[in-house]
């Protein structure tokens, strides 16, 4: 017999403690018997974080989530084991990212990205006129987009000019 199905007797015989050290090179994780097999052989929550290794987090899988999971030493995981632990690690970050997202924001902070956004926005504009500088030269200040351009700039560091004291304040968040 080869190997994978060796594998695949060895766990339905229910070799539980072994199945975290199971190679993940000795399982296809495309074949979703096998995935369920071994889903099976897991406490719950690890047969959930393996699931989701295997559909999300693996390189290979259709739903990739295009971060490969690293462990220490700046590998991918080796065994079900330290899939599940990566997984588990990988899972709880996320949720704790969307967590912080959804968290309220200091009106400071809010007024920082807004600050950030004008710069943005103004740096744009620099970058346009020199585009018509280089293509009309002497004559670019004449034109209509300069004109249009200008009066933005105008706009814009009026607002960071009543911004500047909320943003670089001596409150923080």
């Amino acid at each position: 017999m080869t190997r994978p199905i060796l594998l695949f007797f060895a766990l339905l015989a229910g070799c539980s403690p072994e199945v975290r050290d199971i190679a993940l090179v000795d399982v296809n994780l495309r074949d979703m018997n096998a995935v369920a097999t071994i889903r099976s052989q897991l406490e719950p929550q690890d047969g959930i974080a393996f699931a989701n290794y295997v559909v999300r987090h693996h390189s290979a899988a259709e739903r990739f989530c295009g971060q490969p999971l690293i462990g220490v030493g700046g590998r991918e995981p080796v065994t079900v084991g330290e899939a599940v632990d990566l997984s588990i690690q990988r899972d709880k970050a996320e949720r704790l990212a969307v967590l912080e997202a959804q968290k309220p924001k200091h009106p400071q902070q809010l007024a920082k990205e807004e600050w950030d956004n004008l710069i943005a926005a103004r740096d744009i504009i620099m970058d346009s006129q020199s585009r018509l500088r280089m293509e009309h030269g002497d004559n670019a200040m004449r034109r209509s987009e300069w004109k249009s351009l200008e009066a933005k700039m105008v706009q814009i560091d009026q607002q960071l000019i009543v911004m500047k004291p909320t943003v670089f304040g001596t409150e923080r968040y």
